[in-house]
């Protein structure tokens, strides 16, 4: 029924660390096998076609040769690079492309001029990591792009408080470490810049861990120009836990958070809006419509 094309290249810079482009891959190949839905992977073997890369030559010959009409690309590509520009140039050669939350579509929409009706959003399927709960410490703190001075505000707070935690840096872990951490904590702090969807994040939540989120307000990566609003967490309800954006927010929302922590269920959102089986039939839908 889909073709997937992809390159294995496009994530190997990684040296041997499990990247996000590489989750997207895996785990779209492991929800259409749960479902039942045949698939090719770099073949032209059935009707629909899904590219879900484009910031290489080697994308750009594949789509060459298929039908432009079966084509939904992404979520990996840029629009500010050349193959980005060639897409946005030429709505008329592909079905849709697929931005993996609401605010990447605003941009693509608000900030190239897009279609509204040429783009989809479309979140990688989510599983929850296999782990082992052996809870020994209380938090687990999650950093990524962001000033070391928010981070130290968060440890010290925390030591203030008595609440012991482990930390994880973007890039400086192991799928291993990551879901030991996982095992260890009963909950999650957040120090992060946009998410474009953030798969780490919402493995935390598959794993039922609330999250206490120190978020931010807007994109801005590329200039004024391109601004829009957004989040470290583009998936998320009351289920989760709580957010908030300065530090003198911090110690209201870390006793609302601290005080409720039973009532969270941070997995039920990955069950409604990202599971293995939401994400499919989502993704069928894009190419049916």
């Amino acid at each position: 029924m889909i073709n997937l094309w992809y390159e294995e290249s496009y994530w190997a810079h990684a040296g041997g660390r499990v990247t996000g482009p590489e989750k997207v891959v895996r785990s779209t190949i492991e929800a259409l096998t749960q479902e039942g839905i045949d698939f090719s992977i770099n073949e032209d073997k059935y009707s629909y076609n899904f590219l879900l890369q484009y910031q290489h030559d080697l994308a750009y010959k594949k789509h060459e040769c298929l039908e432009h009409d079966s084509c939904v690309i992404g979520p990996q590509f840029w629009p500010f690079d050349s193959y980005g520009e060639f897409l946005i140039d030429n709505p008329q050669f592909y079905k849709k492309l697929i931005a993996p939350s609401y605010w990447v579509e605003d941009v693509l929409v608000s900030k190239f001029n897009v279609s509204s009706d040429k783009v989809s959003i479309w979140a990688a399927p989510i599983k929850a990591p296999e782990i082992i709960d052996n809870i020994s410490i209380d938090c687990l703190i999650y950093h990524k792009s962001r000033p070391d001075k928010n981070l130290e505000k968060i440890k010290t707070f925390l030591t203030s408080r008595g609440i012991t935690y482990t930390q994880l840096n973007y890039g400086g872990y192991s799928q291993n470490d990551f879901k030991d951490a996982l095992s260890k904590v009963k909950f999650c702090i957040i120090i992060d810049s946009t998410e474009s969807q953030g798969i780490a994040i919402q493995e935390m939540m598959a794993a039922g861990k609330p999250l206490l989120v120190w978020d931010v307000k807007e994109w801005d990566y590329m200039g004024q120009e391109y601004k829009v609003p957004s989040t470290s967490v583009p998936y998320w309800s009351g289920d989760c836990g709580e957010k908030f954006y300065n530090s003198d927010e911090l110690e209201f929302t870390f006793n609302k958070f601290y005080d409720k922590m039973d009532e969270y269920d941070p997995k039920k959102l990955i069950d409604s809006e990202l599971s293995y089986k939401v994400s499919v039939e989502k993704l069928l839908k894009i190419f049916e419509e």
